[in-house]
């Protein structure tokens, strides 16, 4: 018998006091205090056709006497409190449906099962009692009461189960179903609404939610893989993506599923578990794409520079044949044309090297039109021939303060999107222009900056995008390809320039119309590399190292300096450390140190770094140890020390006091 088919009396103590007895009837019919399998059939104005013994004994009615009554006054005598939920329940009905009600009166602990099925007009009603939960159980049940007939003993076997349920739905990060065949939930854990924005309550009642919530461009390889889940008794592991149903946010799911089979084969469910592993996927992603470009970048290098040489060969022979043919003039146009063909394709190779030999990360003074004009003529190569590039630049210079190599990755992000979003050809435009004043329309990303503006077009002729995913382009994994053809982090990246740069993002589209990206940029004005005063100085946050060996101290004490807004690079002592304080990747602020043993061993990092006068502050935080038991020339040579019970504020509030104003 599962939990939720346990009857259940009205309190813990009754159920406890009188469970397995008959309800008796003398006289006047005494209401049953527990309800198992009552069931009714109403008509369309809800007055019952027909009742079982079990439902009129729970209303305290002989059997028979319900027919013609109106069902839902007859449950309102009797349990007030339900009444206008049920009304609600009754009045706007699905075909399969289901409620749970709680009496607040007793604390929740009164709970009752409603199943509804409708058929044309007529309605089908079963009511079942729900046992109470442990905690409710536990305030009124010892263990000496439950031990003494095997009733008990195998109801005490039952609350523990549900403890144990209860606990790992609670505490384990991932979710646990159960689920029927039409893919509502008969149990899920709570934790469902976070990722989906959908109540448990609503996943139990009602089944359209699952293939709302299921990405479009994977829900039908999800379909193809359920189709054969029969035929696999050790189920089927999968992954894909779901999004939110209320923030549009994509998160990616790993999903292991069994069918669940009656004796004849006929499908009675699933069951499963989900884990959301998002983190995990933009970080695998980002390793091989870091990966790839590398590779692919040495690569490209390599050829380009290969094929420079032999266009320069072209270009130098031409020129020198070009100048013996003077008298055959058709000749002589036919080598000007090898040169000059020859000539571009070196340039275009130049082009390539360029954005190869780049380094993110350096700001510098340049022109837009420039960046703009060399990009537009890679992606007319690159790009499909269904595809024209063209430009309408401004006639004049737009001077711009930026990272150029980040700007060309946004620039083919947006004509890559552009490219996907006219499969069968379309026109690709990038624009430039000057504003003296702001936009009427407010940045769907970013902030607008100071005027005069200077603002990048990028428009295609696409498909549009609809405007319920305006909000969510955005975000990481955000995408509408089907799985394993698309990212999401293209747009993703524009947002972290567009933050990094101070730059703010429009967008106008209309669908089956067309979109343009609207990136707008401060004019530079040869201020922007001037160090600003201290008083004006934006607060930036400190870096910190954090060594010491992996485990539960660690990975605390990373999290709340995390938490409290500091950079933190975890990891183990000596050789570890001391790579990552030499790394050209960081500007530590300072260094803590988990010492776990109070000998000098633990403090051979602090001594090479002061031995080599490295300008950190060093922090001492005890976890295995005692202050007491460190010599006294040792703690005098850090900054500051954090016994093991000092609170975590304490612990933020003296770093922060020795390391000062970022």
């Amino acid at each position: 018998m599962s939990v939720s088919q346990c009857p259940a009396k009205n309190d813990p103590k009754s159920l406890c006091q009188e469970m397995g007895s008959a309800p008796s009837v003398s006289g006047a019919v005494a209401r049953a205090v527990w309800l198992s399998g009552g069931a009714a059939v109403l008509d369309e104005e809800g007055k019952i056709l027909s009742a079982n013994d079990t439902l009129a004994l729970w209303l305290g009615s002989r059997p028979g006497e319900l027919l013609g009554q109106s069902f839902l006054p007859l449950m309102g005598r009797c349990f007030p409190e339900w009444e206008e939920e049920l009304r609600g329940f009754l009045e706007h009905p699905t075909p399969f449906d289901r409620l749970e009600l709680a009496s607040p009166a007793q604390g929740g602990s009164r709970k009752l099962c409603v199943e509804l099925c409708c058929h044309g007009p007529v309605r089908f009603v079963r009511m079942e009692s729900i046992l109470p939960s442990v905690r409710d159980l536990e305030e009124v049940l010892s263990e000496e009461s439950w031990g003494r007939a095997a009733t008990h003993t195998v109801f005490n076997r039952l609350i523990r189960a549900e403890a144990q349920l209860d606990n790992l739905v609670h505490r384990w990060p991932g979710i646990i179903f159960s689920q029927r065949p039409d893919f509502s939930f008969a149990f899920v854990s709570p934790r469902i609404e976070e990722l989906t924005g959908v109540s448990p309550q609503e996943w139990r009642r009602k089944t359209k939610y699952f293939w709302q919530v299921i990405h479009e461009a994977d829900t039908e390889a999800l379909l193809n893989r359920l189709q054969h889940l029969a035929a696999s008794p050790e189920g089927i592991t999968s992954t894909y993506r779901i999004r939110h149903v209320q923030t549009g946010r994509v998160s990616y799911l790993w999903e292991h599923r069994q069918a669940v089979l009656s004796s004849n084969g006929l499908l009675l469910g699933y069951e499963g578990i989900w884990l959301d592993i998002t983190r995990q996927t933009i970080a695998e992603r980002r390793l091989l794409n870091m990966s790839w470009k590398e590779n692919l970048g040495t690569l490209t290098m390599g050829l380009a520079h290969d094929f420079c040489n032999i266009m320069a060969g072209i270009v130098a022979l031409s020129e020198t044949f070009e100048k013996e043919v003077s008298g055959n003039e058709s000749l002589r146009a036919s080598l000007t044309l090898i040169r000059s063909t020859a000539g571009q394709a070196s340039e275009l190779a130049h082009r390539i090297r360029q954005l190869h030999q780049g380094v993110p990360g350096e700001k510098n003074y340049h022109d837009l039109n420039e960046i703009v004009s060399g990009m537009a003529e890679v992606l007319q190569k690159v790009l499909t021939r269904r595809v024209r590039v063209e430009t309408k630049l401004e006639p004049r210079q737009l001077p711009v303060y930026l990272d150029a190599v980040e700007l060309r990755q946004v620039i083919v992000n947006l004509a890559l999107n552009a490219m996907d979003a006219m499969p069968d050809g379309g026109s690709l435009v990038f624009r430039t222009s000057r504003h003296e004043q702001l936009p009427p329309a407010r940045p769907i990303q970013g902030s607008f900056p100071r005027a005069p503006l200077i603002c990048l077009s990028v428009q295609d002729t696409g498909a549009g995008i609809p405007a319920g995913y305006l909000n969510s382009i955005f975000d990481p994994f955000f995408t509408t390809k089907p799985l394993g053809k698309g990212s999401g982090l293209g747009l993703y990246n524009t947002r972290l320039f567009a933050e990094n740069h101070g730059v703010g993002i429009s967008v106008e589209t209309r669908e089956q119309v067309g979109t343009t990206f609207h990136l707008w940029f401060a004019q530079a004005d040869l201020s922007e590399e001037r160090p600003p005063s201290p008083e004006a100085a934006p607060l930036t946050r400190h870096t910190l190292l954090v060594a010491g060996p992996p485990g539960n101290a660690r990975d605390r004490m990373v999290e709340m300096l995390r938490t409290n807004g500091f950079y933190v690079v975890a990891t183990a002592p000596k050789s570890d450390a001391l790579q990552a304080l030499y790394s050209t990747d960081y500007h530590f602020s300072g260094v803590l140190m988990l010492c776990q043993k109070p000998d000098a061993e633990e403090f051979s990092l602090f001594n090479r770094i002061q031995a080599e006068k490295l300008p950190v502050k060093l922090f001492l935080g005890l976890v295995g140890c005692n202050q007491d038991e460190i010599e006294t020339g040792l703690l005098q040579r850090v900054d500051a020390t954090f016994p093991p019970d000092l609170p975590a504020q304490e612990v933020v509030s003296r770093v922060r006091a020795v390391l000062g104003r970022p």
